[in-house]
């Protein structure tokens, strides 16, 4: 089974987030609605020890990718709220995606 990682741009994904931190890490920007929404799931998280929800501050593609690595392990990746851009596309094959599609929310690449 894929492990995927979803990676959300919006400023406020709060209404989403609970239903995707259940099933699979989240790493989302750092905005005030983020951040209360994060702080939600990791009460939830006592409880339910698989959520994970991680609060970035935007970098470039590059980095945000080696970060997340520092700590997942992933063959998906699920990017929510942003467009491929051509630097998303250039750090996604460098770091062995070889597929990706768009998506009505975004883009998913594979390994």
């Amino acid at each position: 089974m894929p492990r995927s990682v979803a990676i959300v741009f919006d400023d406020d994904y709060s209404s989403s987030l609970e239903r995707v931190a259940f099933h699979t890490p989240v790493w989302m920007t750092d905005t005030p609605a983020n951040r209360a929404a994060a702080e939600e799931a990791w009460r939830a998280a006592t409880e339910w020890p698989h959520i994970s929800v991680t609060l970035f501050r935007p970098l470039g593609w590059d980095a945000l990718l080696a970060q997340i690595s520092l700590h997942l392990r992933y063959d998906v990746v699920e990017a929510i709220g942003t467009p491929l851009t051509s630097e998303a596309g250039r750090a996604l094959e460098a770091a062995g995606f070889v597929r990706v599609e768009e998506t009505p929310t975004g883009f998913r690449a594979r390994r």
